[in-house]
């Protein structure tokens, strides 16, 4: 895989040693980054794989990277590729459910939340679920995005996030939400 844009563009990223481990396309890096403007902001992803996601926007000067990730090879993965960035990032391997209760106990705060769950394994609406009860994670103005199969979509509104819009690529949806109106 390589990089797209920024910095460190046609950088190569090695892949995780896992099969199951399934990649937001070069296409959709590229289009997320062309939305989102990430320059000297705060981001986490949650279920980082390879750290590609991440490195794209290290190579966009992103300010902060905090990384969730289960697998320890996985992990391991990203960090061998960011180290290639000279980029402290935080990784966190741990359940993304348990990462998103630390963070929010230490009050951390991003300007942006990228979750790319894994397909069809039930973890969508769960993940939804989760940033939703941990909102606060936001900053002001804050966004998080949802990466998801066409045709297993997230829920468009929770307690305390709305969807803002949906861009899709070929049978891949990213969905924008914002805190809703009336919180936070």
């Amino acid at each position: 895989m390589k990089i797209t844009g920024g910095r460190f563009k046609k950088m190569i990223i090695s892949s995780v040693p896992d099969t199951r481990t399934r990649y937001t396309p070069a296409i959709v890096r590229e289009a997320l980054y062309d939305i989102i403007d990430v320059e000297g902001k705060d981001m986490l992803e949650l279920f980082g794989g390879s750290g590609i996601v991440s490195a794209e926007a290290i190579s966009r000067g992103v300010k902060q990277t905090t990384i969730v990730e289960i697998s320890r090879s996985s992990c391991t993965t990203i960090r061998k590729n960011l180290s290639k960035l000279h980029h402290l990032s935080k990784i966190i391997n741990v359940d993304f459910r348990i990462a998103l209760r630390r963070l929010s106990k230490k009050c951390n705060k991003y300007d942006f939340i990228f979750a790319d769950p894994p397909f069809k394994t039930g973890l969508l609406l769960e993940t939804f679920n989760e940033i939703d009860k941990h909102f606060e994670l936001l900053k002001p103005g804050g966004i998080v995005i949802i990466e998801s199969f066409e045709k297993e979509l997230p829920p468009e509104n929770g307690e305390n996030i709305m969807l803002r819009s949906r861009r899709k690529y070929g049978d891949i949806v990213l969905s924008f939400y914002s805190p809703s109106h009336n919180k936070n």
